[in-house]
């Protein structure tokens, strides 16, 4: 039985491509407003490590070439994503944890995850709550964060066979996941959770565009983390990761507003570069 034209769109409108594309599109049709433009489309990585594999939806670089932001893209129906503040401290963050290569001519000067400033500041939550999500299993923000970031480190990888020769140069890797859900963040005290019936007593609800999501998302043994030191504190800082979380109509203004610190920029001069391998 043939289906109607109607029909077929309602297939192809449940999908996630056409979020994609849409998204493609806009970026580079923007690029003179925001300075980003589609660097790898549908590219294919693989985690020599874990044998992990997948493929990002889009690949941002910035207009100088030193940034890049590997990009999944989340169509979801009438949702909403919650996020929640218990301290005040995390209302407005500027720092991230990214993925930074250092080069010069063939020389690897810094070649791994670090943390890092950006603008614009942001509020930072550990905890998203998904309506409609099964509680026994694992929640699908921290599934699809931790993919988006085995994903990065992938892709650095990669790009080190062609960029290891560059003269003086540096890339950072940036996570993010594009949705179409609403994103909120839920403000409370935490001396207003009754311990009785885990709930909250006193809330206080706020609609944002776009916010940073930090969390403990790596599996890596002690082994592959390599820490200098092993420590309770070393442990967490080591596995944990920063994924920005932007709502889709608001892309535009988030790529506008982002930026790597100079700071940063600094921290790696090749005479203060003191990781190497």
């Amino acid at each position: 039985m043939s289906m109607t034209e109607e029909k077929l769109k309602s297939i192809v409108n449940k999908s996630g491509f056409p979020l994609q594309i849409g998204l493609e599109h806009q970026i580079n049709a923007r690029s003179g407003i925001h300075g980003w433009r589609v660097l790898y489309k549908e590219h294919s990585w693989k985690n020599a490590d874990t044998s992990a594999s997948g493929f990002i939806d889009l690949v941002l670089v910035d207009h100088y070439g030193t940034t890049v932001m590997v990009v999944e893209c989340k169509r979801v129906q009438n949702s909403h994503w919650i996020f929640l503040l218990s301290d005040r401290r995390h209302y407005e963050r500027r720092h991230l944890r990214a993925w930074v290569s250092r080069y010069d001519r063939g020389k690897t000067f810094y070649f791994g995850w670090t943390d890092i400033n950006a603008d614009y500041p942001t509020y930072e939550s550990d905890f998203c709550v998904v309506p409609g999500q099964d509680n026994k299993s694992r929640p699908m923000l921290e599934r699809v964060a931790a993919e988006v970031i085995e994903a990065s480190e992938a892709l650095a990888k990669e790009e080190y066979h062609f960029l290891v020769n560059k003269i003086d140069y540096i890339r950072f890797y940036v996570n993010v996941i594009v949705t179409t859900a609403e994103l909120n963040v839920c403000k409370f005290n935490p001396e207003n959770i009754s311990v009785d019936t885990g709930e909250i007593d006193e809330t206080q609800f706020e609609t944002v565009p776009y916010l940073r999501f930090r969390k403990s998302l790596s599996t890596k043994t002690v082994e592959e983390l390599n820490l200098k030191e092993v420590t309770p504190q070393s442990l967490t800082a080591a596995r944990e990761n920063t994924i920005f979380i932007v709502n889709s109509k608001h892309l535009t203004d988030f790529l506008s507003k982002f930026e790597i610190d100079g700071y940063s920029f600094d921290r790696f001069k090749l005479n203060d570069a003191s990781n190497t391998s």
